[in-house]
């Protein structure tokens, strides 16, 4: 619970976790959904449903804060996304999976979660801690729409309820639900599984909400992959009630290798977990280390985990429309276990316990999932070693996600405009600071660096920034991402960093005189450089 007197009394939270001893309520016991040893990995993409609306914004635009100053869904009109333009849908937002050497991938499992705060359909506040309904009608949940990728038309998926807040007393005045679908054999019935999925029509309260309004998806694959270890991957979802408790979540099944290294993976999610308001916590112990060590990272902090984000490792995962830094209320994250000389799991290890504990939100756990690594991948042939070798740079790097502050839609070079009053470390007359390289995804572009001049949202402009630059004799070419539609004007590709280095730091060898930058696209060297920084 909240101690502010207007704001969230009767918070609940919903997260996304693992196995099964209940100290907290128990709504839905955990049983497994998805047990496999499996030479591959598991991946995650989400994103929210509904987002905040006001004077300045739609929901559609990504509300990026992320700080301290971030206010609370709970203090935003929420409305829902919907980023389409179909007329079958109500809400819409999307995110992207991209997996390399996808010849060698197969996709053996894919489940798919929606969650929201739904008591009714619409709702006002009237004064402190008095809402009412507007619609008051609250209609079936269990079913969503689907688009799969480079597929023109949604797929309609119906899953099971997992729970039903509304039909419980504790849980009513915001009437949290979790609902599940096995999509596996849709995605297997994909020429390449790489790409943007579209998740549309998840349910939820729309306005204001006591204890906010909050939806979002998740999808968890498993794939295999010959060339990669071998690894005990298992789900688990159900519903249980955490705070001012503890509920302990068991992992079994597993046994970590006999000597070496033990590497192991969480997955997670959370339903009104909230940026600034801390006291969750998530905490790992096994017979290696029976003190319960708090987990975190440079996203989640140790005593606030669920945080109104969605996160890959140590980044914000933004290869999303639309791409909110703070997602009001929706946690997806999956994370490495901070296992440094085995600290926390040990060799011959069959068990380790999760723990879920507030001192402050409320909130229910409904998936998550435990990856633990038990054989070696197979050594790699030399070719493979030079393909994988860290490329030659002679400049510090500094690697960063692409951001939205790039993009613009005026036909001008962007040095005159956006940029001009922004210190950018991509100045080649700065090199004593680090040259930053944004790095992307996007599902069917061919990877390389890419001298980048201009990113437009607006097609039009991209047209007519393309058209300025061949009448000064320069020939551009573009790209379009899919997740965002957002255009790429690039003036040269190239296969290598230290080769995209040089192009930048000679201005293209001295044949541009307007910004430039670099940009990594699908370089997965690069994508685990900018998880490390």
């Amino acid at each position: 619970m909240k101690t502010k007197i207007n704001s969230k009394s009767g918070l609940f939270s919903i997260v996304i976790l693992i196995s099964f001893i209940a100290n907290a309520q128990q709504y839905v016991p955990f049983k497994i959904r998805y047990q496999s040893m499996v030479k591959g990995d598991m991946v995650v993409i989400a994103n929210n449903s509904s987002n905040r609306v006001d004077y300045n914004d739609s929901p559609n635009d990504a509300y990026y804060n992320h700080t301290s100053s971030a206010l609370l869904n709970d203090e935003f009109t929420m409305e829902y996304i919907d980023i389409d333009d179909d007329a079958t849908t109500f809400s819409s937002s999307s995110a992207e999976l991209l997996l390399d050497n996808q010849n060698h991938k197969k996709i053996l499992y894919a489940g798919l979660y929606w969650a929201a705060t739904y008591k009714y359909n619409s709702g006002i506040q009237k004064k402190e801690d008095k809402f009412s309904p507007v619609d008051a009608k609250r209609e079936e949940f269990n079913d969503v729409k689907v688009k799969f990728p480079n597929k023109d038309s949604y797929t309609d998926v119906i899953g099971q309820v997992i729970f039903d807040g509304l039909k419980d007393n504790s849980t009513s005045d915001q009437a949290p639900y979790v609902a599940y679908a096995d999509i596996t054999e849709y995605v297997k019935n994909l020429d390449n599984p790489s790409g943007v999925y579209t998740v549309a029509n998840v349910k939820s309260t729309q306005g204001t909400l006591n204890g906010g309004v909050a939806a979002g998806w998740t999808i968890v694959m498993v794939y295999e992959d010959p060339k990669m270890s071998g690894k005990m991957i298992t789900s688990y979802d159900g519903f249980s009630g955490v705070n001012n408790v503890t509920t302990d979540i068991l992992f079994n099944g597993f046994t970590t290798p006999a000597q070496g290294a033990v590497k192991a993976k969480i997955a997670c999610a959370a339903l009104e977990g909230d940026t600034n308001y801390g006291g969750d916590q998530l905490l790992f112990s096994s017979a290696t280390n029976t003190e319960f060590t708090p987990l975190g990272n440079a996203i989640r902090k140790a005593d606030n985990f669920f945080n109104s984000a969605i996160s890959i490792e140590n980044q914000f995962f933004m290869d999303r429309y639309p791409d909110s830094k703070n997602t009001l209320g929706y946690d997806t994250c999956m994370m490495t276990l901070p296992n440094l000389n085995n600290k926390l799991l040990g060799n011959n290890q069959q068990s380790a316990t999760l723990r879920i504990q507030s001192s402050g939100d409320k909130y229910f756990m409904f998936f998550t999932a435990f990856e633990v690594e038990m054989t070696p991948a197979p050594l790699s042939s030399t070719s493979d070693l030079a393909v994988n070798q860290a490329p030659e740079v002679t400049s510090k790097v500094k690697f960063v996600p692409a951001n939205k502050d790039m993009v613009t839609d005026i036909t001008k070079p962007m040095s005159s405009q956006r940029l001009k009053d922004k210190e950018t470390v991509l100045d080649p007359n700065k090199f004593e600071k680090p040259i930053e390289i944004q790095t992307l995804t996007v599902a069917n572009q061919d990877r390389g660096y890419y001298l980048v001049a201009g990113v437009y949202s607006d097609s039009r402009n991209a047209y007519n920034f393309v058209t300025q630059l061949k009448i000064k004799g320069i020939e551009p070419q573009s790209f379009i991402n899919p997740m965002n539609r957002y255009e790429y004007v690039y003036l040269t590709k190239v296969a290598s960093e230290k080769e995209a280095i040089d192009l930048f730091q000679s201005k293209i060898n001295n044949t541009y005189k307007d910004k430039i930058w670099i940009l990594s696209v699908n370089n997965t060297s690069n994508m685990i450089i900018a998880n490390e920084d």
